[in-house]
């Protein structure tokens, strides 16, 4: 299989990260676009596997499987300028931009296939959304992301849209990792250690999480409330604050801006 990617962004540096520490590599040649020239060098010298293309449609028609990992706003100036073919299955990335979209732009290829990766598939970790939910090229598509993290597919794109609004939580998370760490660091514990332990903590709890089969999350709050105890206080502290109701305006936000 030749992968070609139109465009390299973080996310792109982050999946082809992840296909070629995959052992064996998930794909023979990787093809990436020149636009962003010192990140596609970048992945060329570190990775025998990566090629870096003299223009897109270079990578294009190298590729049997073209990601499209631009900016939204980009997709008329790039895509209308590249002949993509029938066989070619299209993995489209563009946040908030539908299929329907996107159809037009690489016709004749008809197998687009659109996907949410994020950056921790350079760990092979976290979640890939996938729509649809069904058919060949789906699977080849699965197949690829499920080296790189857990692959959860939705038969609704506008399903995929509320999961991809869930993904602008990265930030704020680390800033309550830093939060919490910055305060330990306070107590005199070196930070180091406190950032260690504060991230090995909360990627314990979700791995739990995870675990719930029927995703009842609300019963793990209960569970680790002793009464009395110091998550009750915590909890009932930040609860008079506000609770976690500001978290829920952030993401109708994000989800009125997509």
């Amino acid at each position: 299989m030749r992968l070609g990617f139109i465009g390299t962004g973080n996310i792109t540096t982050a999946i082809v990260t992840g296909l070629c520490t995959c052992d064996p590599p998930a794909a023979a040649t990787i093809w990436v676009s020149p636009r962003n020239k010192d990140k596609a060098d970048a992945l060329a010298a570190r990775w025998s596997a990566v090629q870096v293309g003299d223009t897109n449609q270079a990578v294009v028609d190298r590729a049997d499987m073209v990601f499209l990992a631009i900016l939204p706003q980009q997709k008329e100036e790039i895509l209308t300028n590249l002949h993509f073919r029938k066989e070619h299955v299209i993995i489209h990335l563009l946040a908030g931009t539908q299929v329907e979209e996107i159809r037009p732009l690489v016709k004749p290829a008809d197998r687009i296939v659109r996907a949410i990766p994020l950056p921790c598939t350079a760990i092979h970790a976290g979640p890939v959304v996938v729509y649809p939910d069904r058919g060949e090229a789906v699977s080849q598509v699965c197949d690829l992301f499920n080296r790189l993290g857990t692959v959860i597919t939705q038969a609704k794109e506008d399903h995929l849209e509320t999961l991809a609004v869930i993904t602008s939580l990265m930030a704020p998370y680390y800033a309550l990792v830093e939060a919490v760490t910055a305060w330990g660091t306070a107590q005199g514990i070196d930070r180091k250690d406190v950032a260690a332990y504060t991230a090995s903590m909360f990627g314990a709890l979700s791995q739990i999480a995870e675990s719930e089969a029927q995703g009842d999350i609300r019963s793990l709050v209960t569970e680790s409330m002793t009464p009395g105890g110091l998550n009750e206080l915590a909890m009932a502290v930040i609860d008079g604050h506000g609770g976690f109701s500001h978290i829920l305006t952030a993401m109708d936000a994000v989800k009125r801006k997509q």
